[in-house]
């Protein structure tokens, strides 16, 4: 094949939030402590504001530090990539034996396409921690970039002697094998190797996908792995627009849907999901759950608990019409639902639209007369 480019390397910021300030209320410790409250509940967009903050009112510069560091990861994940980037920096300007910061800026600039000055911040983790796999495995993907094959398995291949079950690395070295050796099926086995030890590691999806279409022109094991890789990726990133791009060449569609043939979804992924968006929910961690809901949906659009437990958690961040969208969805699947039935009812009903809350109690009521009566008299009353 002419093009035998993998575009998916694997990688991202490090989120480790350390509890440096303990307890303390002194200047900017309160922000900063209300700042680790909002990340654990997922509200990144207040973290940010409160880490500001605190920012501004703490003066030893330790703790400027570490606050700034994690002002970055916060700004990464609001999809802030030169502000993240100008936090980490500020971060190892005030503590250089942060080494937590010089590797999240570092991925940040690799991340970004800034590949000289990515380069030579992983090259400064390197002077210090020789065996860092990490750092090393990010090399090898700067090296790739330049096609420089070689380098980059020497690279690979010295992150992996201290830790050689590092996925980064495992996936990193099935790339550069492929290259130098020109052997698709001894890539094809490292990578499926890594999709079972970590299910949910996305790139060796990615990765398998574009092999077997560039390389081996199998267009049926291709889109099996984009849609793979689809049910594990996580955001809107560029990949994910290339995957789906490629389903839609692969079936000769112009734009692939989230619905496709049963053998196509992954219904035990779909149930970890929901499994584990309940629990966040249980925990009011709904923004959390969200996400998992989400997740759950892109592995089995065909679960109707996906689309109502996302109701439900859209219901309690009040965003009234994503939790009735996220019911009708559920609705399509099974008309007789009763449970998603009521809560777009409630939805309606939170949002004004008496009319159309009062025909979904109707419905209910053909289901469950119970609930369906007790609704019908609480829209009564409440439309007054």
């Amino acid at each position: 094949m002419k093009n035998k480019k993998l575009l998916l390397l694997g990688g991202s910021v490090c989120l480790l939030f350390s509890l440096f300030f303990g307890c303390g209320e002194r200047a900017g410790e309160k922000e900063y402590n209300k700042a680790l409250a909002s990340v654990k509940n997922g509200d990144w967009a207040r973290a940010q504001g409160q880490l500001e903050k605190a920012i501004r009112k703490l003066s030893d510069s330790e703790k400027r530090s570490v606050a700034n560091n994690q002002l970055g990861i916060i700004l990464w994940k609001l999809d802030k990539p030169e502000l993240s980037i100008e936090a980490f920096s500020e971060s190892c300007r005030l503590s250089e034996d942060l080494t937590g910061a010089n590797l999240n800026l570092a991925i940040a600039l690799f991340h970004t396409g800034q590949l000289e000055q990515s380069e030579f911040e992983f090259t400064k983790i390197l002077s210090e921690q020789a065996d860092h796999t990490t750092a090393h495995s990010f090399m090898s993907l700067i090296q790739m970039q330049k096609n420089d094959w070689k380098g980059a398995s020497k690279e690979i291949t010295t992150g992996l002697r201290t830790n050689p079950n590092n996925p980064a690395g495992q996936n990193a070295l099935a790339l550069t094998e492929l290259h130098l050796n020109k052997n698709s099926d001894a890539a094809i086995k490292r990578l499926t190797q890594l999709t079972t030890a970590y299910p949910d590691y996305a790139p060796a999806a990615f990765n398998l996908a574009v092999i077997y279409d560039q390389w081996l022109g199998n267009k049926k094991s291709a889109s099996r792995w984009f849609y793979e890789y689809l049910s594990k990726a996580d955001g809107d990133s560029a990949q994910i627009a290339t995957a789906k791009q490629a389903i839609a060449r692969l079936e000769g569609t112009n734009t692939p849907t989230t619905t496709q043939p049963s053998a196509r979804t992954y219904p035990d992924a779909a149930a970890r999901f929901i499994t584990e968006g309940s629990k966040l929910h249980a925990a009011k961690k709904y923004d959390a759950a969200v996400k998992q809901y989400e997740k759950a949906i892109k592995a089995d659009p065909s679960k109707k608990t996906g689309y109502y437990n996302l109701g439900l958690s859209y219901y309690a961040l009040k965003k009234y019409p994503d939790a009735a969208q996220a019911c009708t969805h559920a609705l399509k699947i099974d008309p007789r639902f009763a449970d998603a039935r009521y809560m777009l009812a409630l939805a309606y009903g939170q949002q004004g639209k008496w009319s159309d809350a009062e025909r979904e109690a109707q419905m209910l009521r053909q289901l469950d007369s119970g609930r369906g009566d007790t609704l019908l008299k609480y829209i009564s009353k409440t439309r007054k």
